[in-house]
C-alpha cells in the first residue's frame, strides 16, 4: 500500500497516456479546474469535483490503496488516467489544500470488491484461471499459410529485379500495392511493410530518378529476400520436426510473432533482481508502419550489456496506448525478460523498484565501457546479419572529443579514433556534444555504430555522454 506522498511529477509523467493529456493537465491544475479537493484520513485517496463543459463536475479520484494506483472519474474520457486524474495529482504535487473527508461511498464499495477478490485467489478459490495451453494445430495451421505467404514475397522480388528497378511504372505499382495488401491474409506484417517500401521507392524512383534512391531500393531488396530465405528455412525445419510453437529465434518475431511474457519465462529468458539504467531515450514515427515508437536504451549494471525497451503505439490506436518516457531513476526489476536475439535485445518487465542514482551506479556504468576497437569489433559481427538493425548501439570510452576545420568530429581514446556522424532519430546530438566537448576530460560516451558500404567504414553517432557524476543526454 501506498499513500499520496508517493506521487511526484516524474511519477504523474509515467502514468499518463500521452503529453496531451499532460499538457491539458496541467492548464486544469493551473486554472484552478476542481471546486473541491479532499484526501482519505490516511492519505491513500485523492478525490475532488472538477469543472467540465456540463454543469454537472466530473468526479476524480486517485486510489493508491493497493498495490498499483486505481484512476477513476465520471468524465466520458477513455483513457486512463484521464486528464482530470492527472490533474488532481498536479493539484496535490502543487501543494494545494485538501480536506480530509470520508472516503466517498462508491470508492468503498470498489475497494472491497477487490479485496475480495484478492482474498479468493490468494485462497486458492474461483482464483486465478490455469493458463491456456498451446494449441499446436492452429500454429502449424498459421505457418503453413506463412509459407504460402513467402511464395508470394518471393515473386515480388523476383518481378521487380528482373524487369530492373528503372523500369516500374504506376500500373505496375498499382498492381504491386495490391499484392502487398494481399500478403496481410498470410500473418507476415514484416514481409509486407518491407514490400511497401520498395513500392515507395520505386514509385518515387520512377518520377525522380536517383542513384542513391535505387541503392536504397536494391538494399530493400536484399533485406526481403532474407526474410524470405531465413523464413521458409524456420518454416520447413519446424514442419518437418514437428515442433511449431515459438521457440528462441528472432524469426518468429520477424515474421509477424508477438511474444507474451510469459512465453519468454517459459524459455528462459529473463534475468531476476537485474538493476538497469537508462543511457538515452527518443521517440519516432514510421509512416511505412504507420507507427510510433518510444525506444530508451538501458544498461545492466551487473551483466554490462547495453538493452533497449520498445513501446510500439499505432497511428490509429495512439489515444489508447500511453507514451512511454525518458527514466532518470535506477530501476530494480525483479524479473527482466529478454527477447531473442544477440546484442541490444529488447526488454520487458511487469514489476520494478526505483531509486535515484547516483556515483556509484555512474562508476559501474564507466566500468563497463568498451575500447573503440572491441565495440567495432562486437558491431561487426552483428551487422553483417542482414536481418539487423541499421546500427549497433554501443558504449564506448573516449579521452577527448577534436574537430576539424571542416566542422568534422573525432573520438579518440588512446591511440584509436573514430569518426562522429549524426542520426536522424538523435536530431541535434552531434551539435550538443559539440558545445560540450571543450568541457569533458574523458569519461564514456553512448551511441550507435554505423557501417558506411560505400567508404568501408565505421562511423559513431553519440546519443549520451557518461561522466562520474552524471548521464548527460544529447
Amino acid at each position: 500500500m501506498a499513500d499520496a506522498k508517493s506521487i511526484t511529477e516524474e511519477y504523474i509523467s509515467s502514468n499518463a497516456v500521452n503529453s496531451s493529456a499532460l499538457s491539458n493537465a496541467k492548464k486544469i491544475s493551473n486554472t484552478g479546474g476542481f471546486r473541491k479537493l479532499c484526501k482519505s484520513a490516511d492519505e491513500t485517496l485523492l478525490f475532488g469535483d472538477c469543472y467540465g463543459s456540463g454543469s454537472t463536475p466530473y468526479n476524480a479520484s486517485v486510489d493508491l490503496s493497493g498495490e498499483t494506483a486505481v484512476f477513476r472519474c465520471s468524465c466520458p474520457s477513455r483513457q486512463i488516467p484521464c486528464k482530470h486524474c492527472l490533474a488532481l495529482m498536479y493539484d496535490w504535487v502543487a501543494g494545494k489544500d485538501f480536506t480530509v473527508e470520508e472516503i466517498p461511498e462508491d470508492v468503498a464499495r470498489k475497494r472491497e470488491k477487490i479485496e475480495k477478490k484478492a482474498e479468493k485467489a490468494a485462497s486458492g478459490g474461483a482464483a486465478a484461471k490455469a493458463p491456456a495451453k498451446p494449441n499446436k494445430s492452429a500454429a502449424e495451421k498459421k505457418l503453413k499459410k506463412q509459407r504460402e505467404g513467402l511464395e508470394l514475397a518471393e515473386g515480388f522480388v523476383h518481378d521487380i529485379l528482373a524487369n530492373g528497378i528503372g523500369s516500374v511504372n504506376k500500373a505496375a505499382c498499382s498492381q504491386y500495392q495490391t499484392l502487398a495488401k494481399q500478403l496481410g491474409d498470410y500473418y507476415l506484417p514484416e514481409p509486407q511493410v518491407i514490400m511497401n517500401e520498395i513500392i515507395r521507392a520505386v514509385s518515387k524512383l520512377s518520377e525522380n530518378p536517383d542513384d542513391s534512391e535505387a541503392e536504397n531500393i536494391i538494399a530493400l531488396c536484399v533485406r526481403l529476400g532474407a526474410v524470405i530465405k531465413k523464413s521458409r528455412a524456420y518454416i520447413d525445419q519446424k514442419l518437418e520436426s514437428g515442433e511449431v510453437l515459438p521457440e528462441d529465434s528472432i524469426l518468429y518475431e520477424e515474421m509477424g510473432g508477438v511474444w507474451k511474457l510469459s512465453q519468454l519465462k517459459e524459455l528462459g529468458l529473463f534475468r531476476e533482481n537485474a538493476r538497469i539504467l537508462q543511457l538515452s531515450f527518443t521517440r519516432t514515427a514510421d509512416d511505412s508502419r504507420r507507427e510510433y515508437t518510444d525506444e530508451g536504451y538501458w544498461i545492466d549494471l551487473d551483466a554490462g550489456d547495453i538493452l533497449r525497451t520498445e513501446n510500439i503505439r499505432p497511428y490509429k490506436a495512439v489515444k489508447y496506448i500511453k507514451t512511454d518516457d525518458a527514466k532518470f531513476r535506477l530501476y530494480t526489476v525483479r524479473e527482466l525478460c529478454l527477447y531473442p536475439g544477440a546484442m541490444n535485445r529488447r526488454i520487458r518487465w511487469e514489476e520494478e523498484e526505483t531509486s535515484p542514482a547516483g556515483a556509484e551506479e555512474y562508476a559501474q556504468v564507466l566500468s563497463k565501457a568498451e575500447s573503440i576497437s572491441s565495440a567495432v569489433k562486437a558491431a561487426k559481427n552483428e551487422l553483417k546479419n542482414t536481418l539487423s538493425r541499421p546500427y549497433a548501439a554501443v558504449l564506448v570510452n573516449f579521452d577527448s572529443i577534436e574537430y576539424a576545420a571542416d566542422g568534422h568530429g573525432v573520438l579518440k581514446c588512446g591511440g584509436e579514433t573514430i569518426a562522429l556522424c549524426g542520426y536522424r532519430h538523435y536530431p541535434g546530438a552531434l551539435d550538443s556534444l559539440r558545445l560540450i566537448a571543450g568541457e569533458l576530460s574523458g569519461g564514456a560516451v553512448f551511441g550507435g555504430l554505423f557501417y558506411d558500404t560505400k567508404q568501408h567504414s565505421f562511423s559513431f553517432s553519440p546519443f549520451s555522454v557518461v561522466t562520474e557524476n552524471d548521464i548527460i543526454r544529447l
